[in-house]
């Protein structure tokens, strides 16, 4: 139940649909004072959000530094990678279909090469609301294997569909002594750290996947963009699915 209320409030409360929120009521009040009200938060939230450079100072800010390969100077037992960047439902079957955030799987596999980890514990299953397919963590470790990642050096855990779950069945398939790097977004590193303190895995964060980018005070950064939005929402999200889980004592 809780999986089902955290999509529909998330989606209920995205900037986009702030924004439609703000125009529905215009157009049903129109002709009263409140209607201007909605029409003029709704421009202002339209000028806000789709701004590049304000939507890239924010994410700047909440993601945490990058951590080089070389700044790496022991060999941990895992890598843990958390999965939510496949599209486990888009056809064809026949090979994983990867979206934005494959830095995850990609950059645990050069660890693994460069002999920072030993094994790889891929964490997720199925994410989407309404697919019981394949699991995310098995399409993504018979990638790694292609890759030239050993299947004896995978660990698949497939029974997670959101970050407290990541956290709380990898728990039970590692030694707490053992010494892990943690792997995911660099905007969902916050949340996903304090799940895995939550259930005392010892690990080092080690972010990726960056939606930040440098800022070009130009003329072009003036203009409204999608991106921008796009940004937005993804923080909206984070920001969101923490103080859900701050709520029901999941951090």
């Amino acid at each position: 139940m809780f999986f089902i209320l955290s999509k529909i409030l998330t989606w209920l409360l995205m900037p986009i649909g702030l924004i439609t929120l703000c125009l529905v009521g215009f157009l049903l009040f129109r002709k009263k004072p409140i209607g201007k009200w909605c029409l003029c938060i709704g421009s202002s939230l339209f000028l806000f959000f789709s701004n590049p450079i304000i939507a890239k100072l924010a994410m700047n800010k909440w993601e945490p530094t990058h951590v080089l390969y070389e700044d790496i100077n022991e060999v941990y037992d895992y890598g843990i990678v958390l999965s939510g960047f496949t599209l486990p439902d888009r056809p064809p079957y026949d090979r994983v279909q990867f979206s934005k955030g494959a830095d995850r799987i990609a950059h645990a596999i050069d660890l693994y090469k460069l002999g920072k980890i030993k094994k790889i514990i891929i964490s997720g299953g199925s994410g989407v609301l309404t697919y019981e397919g394949r699991t995310e963590a098995t399409m993504i470790s018979m990638f790694a294997i292609t890759a030239g990642v050993l299947k004896d050096d995978i660990i698949t855990e497939n029974r997670s569909r959101n970050t407290r779950e990541n956290a709380y069945y990898t728990s039970r398939l590692i030694d707490k002594d053992s010494k892990s790097l943690l792997i995911t977004s660099a905007f969902h590193m916050h949340r996903a750290s304090k799940c895995f303190d939550k259930v005392n895995i010892k690990y080092k964060a080690f972010p990726t996947d960056y939606y930040g980018d440098t800022i070009r005070f130009d003329f072009t950064e003036l203009l409204p963009q999608l991106q921008a939005i796009e940004l937005w929402t993804k923080l909206f999200k984070e920001w969101l699915g923490i103080v859900m889980y701050r709520i029901v004592g999941y951090i």
